[in-house]
């Protein structure tokens, strides 16, 4: 029950040992000895320590991939709005518009995925910051490829990215959803209402930008 009581070790280490436990013959012994080097000691007590959480090494590895992966994603958004504001500002708006509502449902899935893999808050909100800096890179890529180049290879590109996750991932997610927290009529026509309600409310501002393009001013 005793916190581990370091001993002196000849090889620069550390040696943590158990309580002390007498033996038949009357001499001290000890369950167990773990050995630590200097360095490793040193190396896991500063690692991370200004983000007050674990050590790398001992996150999961399905944060990286997130974080890898969202960097990616957001290099492609970053491009689609990059190369929108070369053609206009409204349809640089515009865009950015629907990159936002597409993002911060997104970005809270990624938030949570990183805490259960075992980072701290500040942990997680570093490197999902640091993953959406990727927009900038992908924005100014998309500006200079979209003045010297036809943008729309970028938009055939980022248009079959929102298409694949609204097709492969939002929608199964969805039904999935349903069929685990319905359990009667009303609460199957409440999810049905807040799901569709979502969807048509982007729909709708996406189409009436569209559709008053010409007589918006800005």
């Amino acid at each position: 029950t005793n916190p581990p009581k370091p001993l002196s070790s000849s090889n620069g280490g550390t040696c943590y040992a158990n309580s002390a436990v007498i033996e038949s013959n009357g001499n001290l012994g000890f369950d167990s000895i773990s050995v630590v080097s200097a360095q490793e000691e040193a190396t896991q007590g500063s690692l991370c320590k200004c983000l007050n959480g674990r050590p790398l090494s001992k996150i999961g590895t399905i944060a990286w991939m997130v974080t890898l992966s969202d960097a990616v994603h957001n290099f492609i958004d970053g491009l689609a709005i990059g190369a929108s504001f070369t053609l206009s500002l409204l349809q640089g708006l515009s865009t950015s518009i629907a990159i936002l509502c597409e993002e911060f449902p997104h970005e809270l899935g990624d938030f949570v995925i990183l805490l259960n893999a075992g980072m701290s808050t500040r942990q997680a909100l570093f490197f999902n910051f640091m993953s959406a800096c990727s927009c900038y890179l992908g924005m100014a890529f998309g500006i200079l490829v979209g003045n010297n180049f036809a943008p729309n290879i970028i938009f055939a590109v980022a248009g079959g990215m929102f298409l694949y996750i609204s097709l492969a991932d939002m929608f199964p997610e969805m039904n999935d959803m349903l069929r685990e927290k319905v359990t009667g009529r009303k609460m199957d026509l409440t999810f049905f209402l807040i799901q569709n309600a979502g969807l048509l409310t982007g729909f709708t501002a996406i189409l009436l930008i569209t559709l008053y393009a010409g007589n918006i001013q800005l």
